[in-house]
């Protein structure tokens, strides 16, 4: 699904969702085959009925990570935001790429606590960017994809595992791993 303000964007976008036609076999660009079945269709009207609830979940997920999580940064909202929590990156401040690993490794391997390193490579030293900004140096966003952790923190945790991801979290960062 996509919103805009503009009818040229939302025509681009059609563009593209369609192998780049409006008409059949007047292919205009370069596009995919992103058109959404019927099923699915149907399926995500449904799902859409629930998102409310869901980030109502998440966000009381990550009232309880901020209140109980200790020895790191938890993520910020700013003022007059609502965070729907998509994700709940954490940062071990100070940490290099390699600490934060191990760290990631603890939780699963010690502690049976998944979690994830989304954008551990920083945009601009990605192959596929690079050329957009030769010899640019981003210090703290090298620091923020090297201190990163992301935690679950989906609607269907329960108090047990939340209570579970803020001991073993707690832990491994107290031990530096």
């Amino acid at each position: 699904m996509v919103s805009c303000g503009s009818e040229d964007i939302a025509r681009r976008v059609r563009l593209l969702r369609n192998q780049g036609m409006e008409r059949q076999y007047a292919n205009e660009l370069v596009g995919l085959n992103n058109r959404m079945t019927d099923i699915h269709a149907a399926i995500g009207r449904v799902q859409l009925t629930k998102v409310d609830g869901w980030t109502k979940k998440r966000q009381d997920n990550a009232a309880f990570l901020d209140a109980n999580l200790e020895g790191v940064i938890t993520p910020a909202v700013a003022p007059g935001a609502a965070h729907v929590y998509h994700q709940y990156t954490i940062r071990i401040s100070g940490a290099n790429a390699e600490e934060r690993n191990r760290m990631v490794a603890a939780l699963r391997e010690e502690h049976g606590v998944g979690s994830g390193v989304y954008y551990p490579i920083p945009n601009h030293r990605l192959e596929s960017l690079a050329s957009y900004a030769p010899g640019l140096e981003l210090p703290e966003t090298e620091r923020a994809a090297a201190e990163v952790i992301s935690l679950p923190v989906h609607p269907s945790l329960t108090p047990e595992d939340l209570s579970r991801i803020v001991t073993s979290v707690n832990a491994v960062v107290k031990a530096g791993a």
